[in-house]
């Protein structure tokens, strides 16, 4: 079982175009997590795999079988591909128990028992007598999943599945969905702009920019090497600092920085972009420090407290993100060190468009320590 493979993909609605040359492997029984912003063609590559939409050329394999070759494409209904959408798109005029059954073409008893099965498996045992409006949005989307699953797919593809439901609701159903596809070893694809969900959900990822896919690997490698600034800040929080290549490192506001091997490489005294994460800005004592930098807002998590920080020397700001026990608020002045090595690529030319600067966490006295 060689899982789902897309090669040289391509697709475009009229003089757009969404798809270009997409690349991607998604082993059988793993999940594979698709990040990218909005419109950057996350669900058209979904219905390209699933056959709501042809692709224009490329190749489509599903478990080892071309679905589509940009010529010739198998019909959706004989893909063996399932399908979660948004919002689930539950009938509204069923219950829990017949949307499951629904489309199977068995016998009703069979349809029945094959459903009460599935609804267990999603922990729904007992509510196959309810209607939609009277589910949770949770309970809605385990409903669409054990639908999904009812046909014996080859593999399923989420489209966004959890963004529609409140911050704990939607990791509580996460965790529930993505246990259930791990323990039947479905094979899996789901798409999010939530860079926090793909990293702790999938086994692999993949990042897709303007229809391309343009760096793909275990979640924790993607983090520590992203391939480019705009994929560290897909990933999340990000400080992107210039910089300046010197022999074995990179030397920058925050000191001499030792470099991630395998990193970028130029010669030295060349501009470099430096990207330092939030969680290795160490706080420590102003006084004889190198660098020192003003506390401008704090953002309080319980667990961790995220600070927004203006550099002394030239006003840049940055995030550091710290334990919530550490009793620091706006206005205080800290030292600042940076703890391990750090991504570095070359600087971008002249005229290009520069680094956005961290967001501003929140300065109040609420959420100051």
């Amino acid at each position: 079982m060689s899982g789902l493979t897309l090669r040289g993909v391509a697709k475009r609605f009229g003089a757009v175009t969404v798809l270009r040359d997409v690349d991607l492997e998604v082993p059988a029984g793993e999940i594979g997590a698709l990040l990218g912003a909005s419109g950057s063609g996350k669900t058209t590559l979904l219905r390209v795999v699933a056959g709501f939409e042809r692709a224009d050329r490329g190749l489509v394999s599903v478990s080892g079988e071309v679905v589509d070759d940009g010529r010739r494409a198998m019909a959706a209904e004989r893909r063996r591909v399932g399908y979660v959408p948004q919002e689930g798109a539950l009938f509204p005029h069923l219950t829990a128990e017949r949307n499951v059954a629904f489309g199977l073409g068995r016998a009703a008893r069979r349809q029945r028992d094959r459903a009460q099965e599935l609804l267990e498996l999603v922990g729904l045992a007992g509510l196959g007598g309810r209607y939609p409006h009277q589910l949770s949005g949770g309970q809605q989307q385990r409903v669409a999943l054990a639908r999904a699953l009812a046909a014996s797919p080859r593999a399923i593809l989420l489209d966004e599945p959890f963004s529609s439901l409140d911050r704990e609701l939607r990791a509580s159903v996460r965790a529930d969905v993505l246990g259930v596809l791990r323990e039947t070893g479905t094979t899996t694809l789901f798409v999010t702009h939530d860079a926090a969900e793909a990293l702790g959900s999938a086994d692999r990822m993949a990042v897709l920019l303007d229809g391309r896919i343009v760096q793909v690997g275990a979640p924790r490698t993607l983090y520590r090497h992203p391939a480019s600034p705009e994929v560290a800040r897909l990933l999340g929080a990000a400080n992107l600092l210039p910089g300046t290549f010197g022999r074995g490192c990179v030397r920058s506001e925050l000191g001499s920085l030792p470099v991630v091997p395998g990193s970028g490489e130029a010669p030295e005294g060349q501009g470099a972009l430096v990207l330092v994460h939030p969680e290795q800005v160490e706080l420590v004592a102003p006084a004889g420090s190198a660098c020192v930098g003003e506390v401008v807002g704090t953002e309080f998590g319980g667990h961790e407290q995220v600070l927004t920080l203006r550099l002394a020397s030239s006003g840049t700001t940055l995030l550091a993100r710290t334990g919530a026990d550490r009793p620091v608020g706006p206005g205080d002045r800290v030292g600042l060190r940076v703890r391990g090595p750090v991504v570095v690529w070359a600087a971008p030319a002249t005229g290009e468009r520069p680094p956005d600067p961290p967001r501003p966490a929140v300065a109040s006295e609420n959420t100051s320590m």
